[in-house]
């Protein structure tokens, strides 16, 4: 899955097949057509396995914050540390999230863990934004997951020198002042 997850993010869906994700794994032929019938049974499952992994990343990311008392600064600070970090180290997995997801209106064998993904995103929105003060953290959620997701998009369409400094940390500060009205982040 994860060599399926690499050729995605380097070439795009397209370049799946069962011969380049085995020669990929370093693995025979007959290793990939015996576990996945189909190409689409190949997507679908690295898409699972990358939906998971954001999906545990992001909890651990959240999870570790909304206990600590953090001003909207502090929160916006941790979390384009870390969205930025993840970006620059692993851009391939970001892509292959991105193009997992626009396959998904192509695939309907990939729409049900599309749905899963985003509803694991709008819970961890609106659970940050609970924690941030928001008056109604279900509202926010959808506007900082567009606002994240279209930001982290650009930032791999088009790499900027200082995104997390220059882009990122400014818009998701003014985000959560916007959506908060600026109130210290609570357990």
């Amino acid at each position: 899955m994860r060599a399926t997850l690499e050729l995605i993010g380097e070439r795009g869906a397209d370049a799946v097949t069962h011969r380049a994700v085995a020669e990929r794994a370093g693995v025979p032929l007959s290793g990939t057509t015996y576990w996945f019938e189909s190409k689409d049974a190949l997507l679908q499952e690295a898409f699972v396995l990358a939906a998971r992994e954001e999906v545990e990343r992001l909890e651990r990311v959240v999870l570790e914050l909304a206990p600590r008392e953090l001003t909207v600064g502090e929160w916006a600070d941790a979390i384009a540390a870390t969205l930025a970090h993840q970006s620059e180290t692993e851009p391939e997995r970001h892509v292959a999230l991105f193009e997992l997801g626009l396959e998904s209106a192509r695939r309907p064998a990939l729409r049900a863990e599309a749905e899963r993904l985003l509803g694991a995103h709008l819970r961890l929105a609106a659970l940050g934004a609970r924690a941030a003060g928001s008056d109604d953290p279900e509202a926010d959620a959808p506007v900082i997951v567009a606002a994240i997701s279209g930001l982290i998009f650009a930032q791999l369409a088009l790499p900027r020198q200082g995104f997390e400094r220059d882009v990122l940390r400014p818009a998701l500060e003014r985000l959560f002042e916007r959506l908060t009205s600026g109130a210290a982040i609570r357990a």
